[in-house]
């Protein structure tokens, strides 16, 4: 079986750039809202019922594609201390250990 090479600092790097996407997607449902919310007051209640549908749902997605790339990062942020703990515990040291 071949060797398995993880850089857990790049691995690291990935999962902060993950989590930090996963926020701007929460911040854009809330974007979302606000921008879609203007439209109840100017339009018919028909219109406005179906803005404040398509809003809730937009809002719902993005939350949830959020969350989901959040969670990514964060499991990429595990996995690197997993990878640190095992090569540590389980690799020998020393030179040409690498």
């Amino acid at each position: 079986m071949g060797q398995i090479r993880v850089e857990p600092g790049s691995l690291r790097s990935a999962g902060g750039i993950a989590q930090s996407a996963g926020a701007d997607l929460r911040g854009l449902a809330g974007e979302v809202i606000a921008a879609l919310s203007a439209v109840g007051g100017a339009a018919p209640p028909q219109t406005s019922s179906a803005a404040a549908t398509f809003s809730a749902g937009m809002q719902t997605a993005a939350l949830a594609v959020g969350d989901g790339v959040a969670s990514l990062g964060s499991n990429a942020g595990t996995a690197a201390d997993v990878y640190e703990q095992v090569d540590a515990q389980a690799m020998p040291a020393g030179p040409g250990a690498r």
